[in-house]
């Protein structure tokens, strides 16, 4: 537990005194530095995660062997233009380059369409192209709304950064009356569920061929508002060197079906859309994270409240 901490506080030391001098280099050269750490560091444990995971759901991608050879490079490049675009967003100006660099993508007429009919939406992010931009750009574009995150020391100013541009950020342990509270104003609930969080409820679902821990909050929120899952990502586009907003036919609780169905239900339909997402554009998803870290039968995801009062009897 201590050192976990000190690991932490010494990433968020590194982080801030890494983020002073960033802000001041031209963005290619950072984005270029960055890209040239990224191939120092492919003995690192994020990189060993990378190759586990595409060698896991290679079968599943559609690609042939030459496209799955160069999809490690491929993804080194796109994290880093991820991380200098998310040192960019930390400048007071990046507003106006949130503009410049963001345009309309396919289905985007979907999102005034669906905000209209039902104000209380809720967006369904992945960890996929830029998700921050995407809050960013929403936010300039008038939607009203916050986004659910992690609350953790050591992204403080992540939050901050939000923060700076409008964006309202929920931690992933509210209460499940402060998510409805938002959707039953009129806002939106932005949400990212592509990824495994074993602190929350969440049950196995197929993700691009083998089970994965997927959390249950999306469906059950839904269902206790009634309202729909949006899915909507922002993807750097090589052709026009933008980022686009890509907006897909939202998802709806099934109300023919009971509670549990409908929730495995809307969860099957939800992990098919991150499957689409990927395999449109696999090398701006985050591979490095433990989506299958988990396996089924081997823990049993418990509620926040309960995780808590759990951990913290371990670590008296």
């Amino acid at each position: 537990m201590a050192t976990s901490r000190r690991t932490r506080a010494l990433r968020r030391g590194l982080l801030k005194s890494f983020l002073i001098p960033a802000r001041v280099l031209p963005h290619g050269l950072m984005r270029g530095s960055i890209q040239h750490s990224l191939r120092l560091a492919k003995g690192t444990s994020a990189a060993r995660r990378v190759h586990s995971n595409l060698k896991l759901a290679a079968d599943n991608l559609g690609l042939d062997e030459a496209q799955l050879r160069a999809l490690p490079a491929a993804i080194r490049a796109h994290t880093a233009r991820q991380i200098a675009d998310g040192v960019r967003l930390s400048r007071q100006d990046a507003g106006e380059w949130v503009d410049a660099i963001v345009q309309e993508g396919p289905g985007f007429e979907r999102l005034s369409e669906t905000l209209a009919a039902n104000p209380g939406t809720i967006i369904l992010g992945g960890h996929m192209g830029n998700w921050e931009i995407l809050a960013i750009y929403l936010v300039r574009r008038g939607v009203r709304g916050v986004v659910v995150g992690r609350a953790r020391g050591d992204q403080d100013w992540l939050t901050k950064m939000r923060a700076q541009h409008g964006v309202e950020t929920l931690p992933q342990d509210a209460s499940a009356r402060e998510t409805l509270r938002v959707l039953r104003s009129g806002r939106i609930l932005g949400l990212l569920s592509d990824l495994e969080a074993r602190q929350l409820d969440g049950e196995f679902v197929s993700f691009l061929g083998h089970p994965a821990l997927t959390m249950t909050a999306p469906a059950a929120i839904a269902r206790a508002a009634n309202a729909p899952l949006l899915p909507v990502r922002c993807v750097f586009d090589t052709q026009s060197d933008r980022y686009q907003v890509h907006v897909d036919p939202p998802l709806w609780s099934r109300t023919d079906l009971d509670p549990k169905a409908s929730t495995t239900d809307l969860l099957e339909r939800m992990n098919q859309v991150y499957e689409s997402w990927i395999k449109a554009n696999p090398e701006q998803w985050a591979w490095h994270q433990r989506r299958w870290w988990t396996k089924p039968g081997s823990f049993d995801a418990i509620p926040n409240p309960a995780f808590r009062r759990e951990k913290r009897a371990r670590d008296i």
